[in-house]
């Protein structure tokens, strides 16, 4: 008989690009790992990213939490065992969600933290949007866990933000802007990092077109492969630190 793995929920939407990319490559991975006919048992809310998108341009991270909460509520009721939500800036809010609801969230930073844990990494590279490099949630997240963080300089990362927002998000996908984040790349591991994080679910939507010779670690595989761990995992208990 074949193992009913746990049923993962998602708060996609921001953007759908990405959003594309985790229903694909979980689907992937359980089949490359089990084979036969199996793929992802998943319970999907896709919401308006234009909505999300306000509360973070005006500063408003109180009414993005209620607004995610709302959605967490659904994928609750829909019996999902546990969720992730599928943008790295938008997990900012997750302390504040974790003591809102029972449901277990699953942590992209705190995922990526471990994962570079594991590599034995000790400094590493940052980008994303101006929310997750410039602000605090995400650099004390991987600090917490003994990472020292290297963001591009702001005229940089001000590029990259805008090829995030103005393209990705859109569905552009553009060579010039894979040379951009290129050059972030090359900038950070000058200065030491060990590897640089696409600490947005857009950014790796660029992977194909990169030449970049440095270690990147890939927030949708590693959110993905935990995710995963979890789904098929013969414990019914959930650590809500994880």
């Amino acid at each position: 008989m074949l193992q009913r793995s746990k049923l993962i929920g998602l708060v996609g939407g921001v953007s759908w690009t990405s959003t594309l990319e985790y229903y694909k490559r979980l689907n992937e991975q359980v089949y490359l790992s089990r084979g036969g006919y199996e793929s992802a048992r998943l319970l999907l809310t896709s919401i308006n990213f234009a909505e999300i998108l306000a509360f973070q341009q005006a500063d408003r991270s109180d009414l993005e939490a209620e607004f995610l909460l709302q959605e967490l509520r659904r994928l609750e009721s829909g019996g999902a065992d546990y969720a992730l939500i599928c943008s790295n800036t938008t997990n900012k809010t997750i302390a504040v969600l974790r003591e809102s609801i029972e449901l277990p969230l699953i942590s992209l930073p705190e995922s990526v933290a471990l994962e570079a844990n594991r590599l034995g990494m000790r400094r590493i590279g940052l980008l994303g949007t101006t929310y997750t490099m410039y602000g605090n949630f995400y650099r004390e997240c991987l600090e917490q866990h003994g990472l020292a963080v290297l963001v591009p300089e702001e005229k940089l990362g001000l590029q990259i933000h805008h090829i995030i927002y103005e393209e990705l998000v859109k569905g552009a996908v553009l060579q010039r802007s894979a040379a951009v984040v290129d050059a972030a790349c090359t900038e950070l591991t000058s200065r030491g990092a060990e590897a640089v994080i696409l600490g947005c679910t857009e950014l790796p939507l660029l992977r194909a077109q990169m030449h970049t010779q440095c270690t990147l670690l890939d927030t949708i595989d590693i959110h993905i492969a935990r995710a995963l761990q979890f789904a098929f995992s013969e414990k019914n208990e959930f650590v809500k630190s994880s």
